[in-house]
């Protein structure tokens, strides 16, 4: 159903169809649509289930096409816009506090993985150590691995980390827990 339902000519075919408690042959559909003939037959197809021809080749909408077409209306009449723009605000905010931490965590945790490498580097060849000798040039590979990753999870995708953050941060309260999940449903409404 979910696929049917994801297209948005899909969506307009049934509501078309809906429009019509007597049905519509399939010259109308075609006419309000505006598709080609090879699309508006793929889209039908793809809506099976959802309507039905009668003797006189008039599509109607099944019970589950009906349905179907309640629910993209109570959808379209839900649409909170209010909602939209705290969803795009909190993230947005969640976002930048996410990358002020990471700037810094980034330059500290740089900074410590070169000073071990540099004092393993001076013991090793300084102090002729050479567990460390061996060592030093793999743990060097690692922290250059260990900070190329995260550069890249700072510049690419800074919300993947937002998960420990919020572990260590003692997470967030129940009100905003409850609101989170409000949103949440919201944002789930509208991807039907």
């Amino acid at each position: 159903m979910i696929r049917a339902l994801s297209s948005p000519e899909r969506k307009n075919i049934l509501r078309i169809v809906g429009s019509y408690p007597e049905g519509v042959n399939y010259t109308g559909i075609l006419g309000e649509t505006m598709l080609s003939t090879g699309r508006l037959n793929y889209h039908l197809g793809e809506l099976d289930g959802f309507l039905e021809r009668d003797e006189e080749r008039r599509y109607r909408l099944t019970e589950l096409g009906r349905k179907a077409v309640a629910v993209l209306e109570l959808i379209k009449q839900d649409l909170d816009t209010g909602v939209l723009e705290t969803l795009n605000t909190r993230r947005a905010d969640r976002l930048h506090w996410i990358r002020r931490r990471m700037d810094a965590g980034y330059f500290v945790a740089s900074a410590v993985l070169l000073g071990i490498t540099g004092l393993m580097g001076y013991f090793a060849f300084v102090e002729r150590d050479p567990v460390l000798a061996a060592f030093t040039p793999v743990w060097g590979a690692l922290s250059a691995g260990v900070i190329y990753l995260m550069n890249r999870s700072q510049r690419k995708d800074p919300e993947r980390i937002l998960w420990p953050w919020s572990g260590l941060s003692g997470g967030s309260s129940e009100a905003t827990r409850r609101e989170d999940r409000h949103l949440s449903t919201q944002c789930l409404r509208l991807k039907i």
